[in-house]
């Protein structure tokens, strides 16, 4: 019978690759530091009554900025021609807004577009171009619709909190709100006989002023009137609400 066995050097190689891999694996596998931990220590158990409840504060300020919204347009037979006149109107707009360096002037919505008649051709184009401007809303330079009036169209008009007081009545209001929010969870602690409690979720959303002045709308006639220096308007108030919503945690 014949027999046949491994070289020698293939049965060192063997034996030295398996002292190896035992090397590694043995130490890790026997040092119980790695070893999870267990899932109770991961997310540990909360344990009590939740109660769920929310506040809101308010405050109504001022509105001290007002924006007006006014338009450029034209109609030509062609696109080149409602945007040369276009150009034209907003350049004089522009021209006269530089003589009144409080005003903000803003340009939006350019748009050309063509007007088919029934045969489907092209009858003429047309074409507007917004101009936005933003004054202080008890400025004395409302005068200045007048003047834009020969040039542009009037759209509209409304008045806002300015981003620095709506910030810094947002700091405000959210520090009082912050204060009600703690005496009631300590209210809802007392009145359910725990007097220990844990807040363990508080969310905060910011507040979104709500005016309680209507866009203004001026014709045309109002506007361009002689006598008038400047419109009679009132900027009204916008209120800022902070909501605070929250989880209490009470003993069993």
């Amino acid at each position: 019978m014949l027999s046949f066995s491994s070289p020698r050097w293939l049965k060192q190689f063997t034996t030295s690759l398996t002292l190896c891999l035992t090397c590694i694996t043995t130490p890790l596998l026997a040092n119980q530091n790695f070893l999870p931990p267990p899932s109770n220590e991961l997310t540990p158990q909360i344990s009590g009554n939740k109660v769920f409840f929310s506040i809101s504060e308010s405050q109504q300020m001022d509105n001290d900025t007002l924006i007006i919204t006014l338009k450029a347009s034209a109609q030509a037979r062609s696109a080149n021609m409602v945007m040369e006149e276009i150009n034209r109107k907003m350049q004089t707009a522009t021209t006269t807004l530089k003589e009144y360096p409080n005003i903000k002037v803003k340009t939006a919505q350019y748009r050309v577009h063509p007007i088919y008649n029934k045969g489907e051709n092209i009858r003429h184009w047309n074409g507007s171009q917004s101009l936005i401007i933003t004054l202080d809303a008890n400025s004395t330079q409302l005068n200045v619709l007048t003047k834009l009036q020969k040039q542009l169209e009037y759209q509209s008009m409304h008045f806002k909190v300015s981003a620095k007081q709506k910030q810094k009545a947002i700091q405000q209001l959210t520090l009082t709100a912050l204060q009600t929010f703690q005496q009631q969870a300590t209210l809802i602690a007392e009145a359910l006989g725990s007097p220990n409690y844990q807040l363990i979720e508080t969310r905060i959303n910011p507040p979104t002023p709500i005016s309680t002045q209507q866009n203004v709308v001026f014709t045309s006639r109002m506007v361009s009137t002689k006598s008038m220096t400047a419109p009679a308007i009132k900027s009204g108030q916008s209120t800022l609400t902070v909501n605070i919503s929250g989880v209490l945690l009470l003993p069993q």
